[in-house]
């Protein structure tokens, strides 16, 4: 059995009828080795290569899953068997150890540049927001925009971004003003949400009813001021008038029942 390598790739990028028809079918199905490979070749630049590579092997009629995003989530957060269920109160220290960092929400806005001076920045990020939840159990499951979650679950995002920059990660509940997560640094392309420590986790715990994560971004550069953003997801100002980009998840938390 061939699996993913150097030399596959080529072959893949070379669109060789019988590589593409081979991996097609050989990665239809989970692969720890083939897994492997693909955690290692996020070094050297390879990473968007590998995940359009693989993408193109695709049916064309596949719903549009970030698959190979999903493969290399699973592949980071993956521990022995052994060690891999969790209950009760032991999920917040699993947590910590497999580097996912929960986000608190702040109750001060971090000091920020100066807000935005009404001159339009070079250009505009074309954002998109995805999110997997991790249940206490640590099992991942891919979300669908408003799916049904239990207040136990903690949200991990991807995102994509058309180019680098810096953003701010808010969270809404219900009719309530946004409140500030934090605040992270952007790659173009697309990539886990995440900040020095590791992964950022937004807890769900102690919420109910419909959550909008919102991810707003601009390029870099250019100054990022929290008042500025609430006034724009508030609606006071357009969306033409500011170089901010936004992007949205939403999610409706249950309480004491397992939606699955």
């Amino acid at each position: 059995m061939k699996h993913l390598d150097a030399q596959a790739l080529s072959a893949l990028a070379a669109k060789d009828p019988e590589a593409v028809a081979y991996f097609r079918e050989h990665l239809a199905s989970p692969c720890d080795t083939c897994e492997e490979f693909l955690a290692q070749s996020t070094t050297d630049g390879l990473d968007g290569q590998v995940d359009a590579l693989l993408l193109a092997l695709a049916p064309r009629k596949a719903a549009a899953h970030d698959e190979v995003g999903w493969m290399r989530l699973k592949r980071r957060l993956r521990t022995s068997a052994h060690a891999g269920r969790w209950v009760g109160a032991a999920a917040a220290l699993a947590a910590c150890l497999l580097a996912v960092v929960l986000v608190p929400k702040l109750v001060k806005a971090p000091e920020q540049a100066q807000p935005w001076n009404g001159v339009k920045g070079s250009s505009r990020i074309a954002l998109e927001l995805a999110a997997v939840a991790r249940g206490s159990d640590g099992q991942l499951r891919r979300l669908d925009q408003g799916a049904a979650v239990p207040s136990e679950d903690v949200l991990l995002l991807r995102y994509h971004a058309t180019e680098a920059g810096s953003a701010l990660l808010f969270q809404q509940t219900g009719d309530r003003e946004p409140e500030l997560l934090g605040s992270f640094q952007l790659e173009a392309g697309t990539h886990d949400l995440e900040g020095p420590q590791g992964l950022a986790g937004v807890s769900l715990s102690g919420e109910e009813g419909p959550v909008t994560l919102w991810l707003v971004a601009t390029a870099a550069g250019e100054p990022l001021s929290p008042n500025e953003v609430q006034g724009v997801l508030a609606g006071s100002k357009g969306h033409g008038e500011n170089p901010l980009s936004t992007a949205r998840f939403d999610v409706f938390v249950q309480t004491g029942q397992n939606p699955r």
